[in-house]
């Protein structure tokens, strides 16, 4: 009868400490893509880049012209110019062509490259108001990828709550 009880209470505790759930007080996620896109600071860096994305543009256009023009005069006159002044000027329109595609290369790593700085210090920025946000409302968990979750109610969303603390620590 002893090895019964016993046995009872040992299977008992052991249901007991594998049901054992862990609750947490709030959960909550931030959405960082929009964190990014609709902060003033974002917003601000965004249109920062979008006109260093125009002045490279304005040089792209600039020497697509060029180029334009020298190949139109190469097929207008190119029968007329003496094979001298027409295999330099293919010359010069192939050194503007390679010009033209290292320009917009390095225009195009310019611009990754400086969108992908001013992300990582807003990021940065905004992660201490994120933490004072989830102090302030007790939030036990946030999390920053919800993508990585397969299902979040959007009633846990606080991007808009970080985005107001941000803007006003930001400014």
């Amino acid at each position: 009868m002893k090895l019964k009880s016993y046995i009872v209470i040992l299977v008992s505790m052991s249901v007991m400490a594998c049901t054992t759930t862990y609750a947490w007080d709030k959960v909550g996620y931030i959405n960082l893509q929009r964190l990014v896109n609709e902060s003033n600071m974002g917003k601000a860096a965004k249109a920062d880049i979008e006109r260093l994305r125009q002045e490279k543009q304005k040089a792209i256009d600039t020497l697509l012209k060029e180029i334009q023009e020298l190949k139109a005069l190469i097929e207008k006159n190119g029968d007329l110019m003496g094979e001298k002044n027409k295999a330099a000027k293919l010359e010069e329109l192939q050194k503007k062509y390679k010009k033209y595609k290292r320009m917009v290369a390095d225009a195009k790593e310019e611009l990754a490259n400086e969108d992908s700085k001013l992300v990582s210090t807003i990021l940065e920025r905004a992660d201490s108001v994120l933490k004072q946000v989830a102090k302030q409302e007790k939030f036990t968990i946030i999390i920053k990828d919800p993508d990585a979750i397969g299902y979040l109610d959007p009633k846990v969303d606080i991007t808009d709550q970080v985005i107001r603390a941000f803007n006003k620590v930001a400014k």
